[in-house]
Parts: C-alpha cells; sequence; structure tokens
C-alpha cells in the first residue's frame, strides 16, 4: 500500500470510529430522554452531556443534529437546543398515519418487489430470528430495508417521501428498547415478504397494517411500564 492509500485508509478508519461514537451518543441520548433523565422541556447542555456520556463534542453534536432532524431536540429562538415535548398521543397520532400509509405502500408495492431481492432478506431475516439475540442491531438494518423496499417500489414519490419523516419520528423506539418483540417482529416481516412475493397486494397492506399496529400496542406497554 503507498502513502497515499495508507491516508485514505487511515481517514476512513476514523470516519468509521467517529460514526460509531456518534451513534453510541445518540443511544445514549434517547435513553436520556424516553427514561426522563433529560426531562422534556429541559435545554441540553453539550459540554455536561459530553462529560456524563465520556465523549467528545464532535460526535455528540452529531448525534445532537440527528435528534434534532427527527424532532426529539428543537431549537429554540435563542439557537439553544431543548428536549422537545412529545406525548403518547404524539407518537399514536404518527403511528395511526403509518400505518394508513404503509398499509396502502405495501398493497402497491406487492408484485413488483424483484423476487430475488426478497428471497435475500427473507433469509437474513429467518436467520436473524433463529440465532439473533434481543437488541442485535441487524434488526434494526433488516426492519429499514423492508419498509425502504415497500416505499422504493410503491410507485408514489410523495408518499415515500412522507413514510421516511414518520418512521424518523418513531425510531426511538428501536428493539433495543422493545427487547422482547425481536422474534414475534421478525414473524411479521417474513409475512409481510411472502405477501409482497406473492404479488398479493390485500394480504401484504393486511400484514403491514397489523405489524404496524403491534408497534403501537407495544410501544403503550412499554410506556405504560407493564411491557
Amino acid at each position: 500500500m503507498n502513502p497515499g492509500q495508507e491516508e485514505v485508509a487511515s481517514s476512513q478508519e476514523l470516519d468509521s470510529g467517529n460514526r460509531g461514537l456518534a451513534n453510541q451518543a445518540y443511544d445514549a441520548l434517547v435513553d436520556l430522554i424516553l427514561s426522563r433523565e433529560l426531562k422534556q422541556g429541559e435545554q441540553v447542555q453539550e459540554r455536561a452531556l459530553a462529560l456524563r456520556l465520556g465523549v467528545s463534542r464532535t460526535p455528540l453534536r452529531e448525534a445532537m443534529h440527528r435528534l434534532e432532524g427527527e424532532e426529539m431536540l428543537e431549537r429554540k429562538s435563542n439557537n439553544r437546543l431543548f428536549v422537545r415535548q412529545v406525548t403518547l398521543q404524539d407518537l399514536m397520532e404518527t403511528l395511526h398515519i403509518r400505518r394508513l400509509l404503509e398499509g396502502d405502500a405495501a398493497g402497491r408495492a406487492a408484485g413488483k418487489v424483484p423476487a430475488d431481492v426478497l428471497a435475500d432478506l427473507r433469509t437474513r431475516v429467518q436467520a436473524l430470528m433463529e440465532e439473533g439475540q434481543p437488541g442485535d442491531p441487524l434488526h434494526q438494518q433488516l426492519d429499514a430495508e423492508l419498509h425502504g423496499l415497500i416505499s422504493e417500489y410503491c410507485g408514489n414519490e410523495l408518499m415515500a417521501s412522507m413514510i421516511a419523516k414518520l418512521r424518523q419520528k418513531t425510531r426511538m423506539f428501536s428493539l433495543k428498547r422493545l427487547e422482547n418483540r425481536m422474534v414475534p417482529v421478525c414473524g411479521e416481516h417474513l409475512a409481510m415478504l411472502d405477501a409482497l412475493a406473492r404479488g398479493d397486494a390485500q394480504a401484504a397492506a393486511a400484514e403491514t397494517m397489523r405489524h404496524i399496529e403491534n408497534i403501537r400496542l407495544s410501544i403503550i406497554d412499554k410506556l405504560s411500564g407493564t411491557y
């Protein structure tokens, strides 16, 4: 490897390390918000948070910027960030709209997604269901792939854009925070994949709506402390 290649490789490793730290900071911030250790309406103190989480301010800022985009943090007129007031009603309304839009999108996408793409994703979901551990980050990746395929092949760019924004608002409730849902979610994903592969629009819509309704019920249970 010549010096130029070594410099590029070193830069790529550094970028990867920074992304990893930013992801860790993101997860930690979400946990603080959900546990109410960072209260709704509270100002986010960057310096104090960096010390508390044991990270530098660069990955912390990236995580904060991401949370601002997902509307968990909001910037006031004084340019300071605060924890946004997010209510259970907000989440339920978001999931209600997701259920309607993604159900319709799945029906539209049925029979249009390439068979080999669905088969490959099905194999990986099945393997995760059989061998994965609660909180396995692969789950979030596969979940994003499946929902992304539905949006990509629904044939409606505006609908796909709206779904992406709505999904951002509920990403805080990843499998890491709904540990007991991993196996059931994989089963729901398999049912969605099978319906898409068969080209069964009615079943694809129904299975997708059922999946999102189960997410809604799980979040209610989690926030009420019964999950």
